[in-house]
């Protein structure tokens, strides 16, 4: 009985008694090609946040940090993360990679754009 369900379980596996296991070494990850996506700023007591709508299904709230980000970009300007302006249009390049938490959080950020600032109060 034991046999039998060692050979079962060998073929659901797909590890017989016989075949080697191949090595994982040369096998080739693919790597994630930098991401975009676009939403209105807003920050509030540190907690940044991208409000992004019009996506054909629904609108999305992503969280993220600023002070990550290589290089942010206003008018092809360099500026620092503080100067980011709630309701500015944002453009952000990220690796892909988005935190599962609540509000979801965009990572690995390499650069932050103002497409269009926000109104100005």
């Amino acid at each position: 009985m034991k046999s039998f369900l060692f050979a079962a379980l060998s073929l659901v596996s797909g590890l017989g008694k016989d075949q080697e296991n191949e090595s994982l070494h040369n096998l080739e990850i693919e790597k994630n090609s930098d991401q975009i996506i676009e939403g209105r700023y807003a920050c509030v007591n540190n907690l940044c946040t991208l409000s992004v709508k019009d996506t054909l299904t629904e609108d999305y709230l992503y969280t993220f940090d600023a002070k990550e980000a290589k290089h942010v970009y206003r008018n092809k300007e360099e500026i620092h993360p503080e100067d980011l302006k709630d309701g500015d249009l944002l453009r952000i390049t990220y690796d892909g990679t988005i935190a599962l938490e609540y509000p979801p959080r965009l990572s690995n950020i390499s650069k932050i754009e103002v497409v269009d600032e926000g109104s100005k109060k």
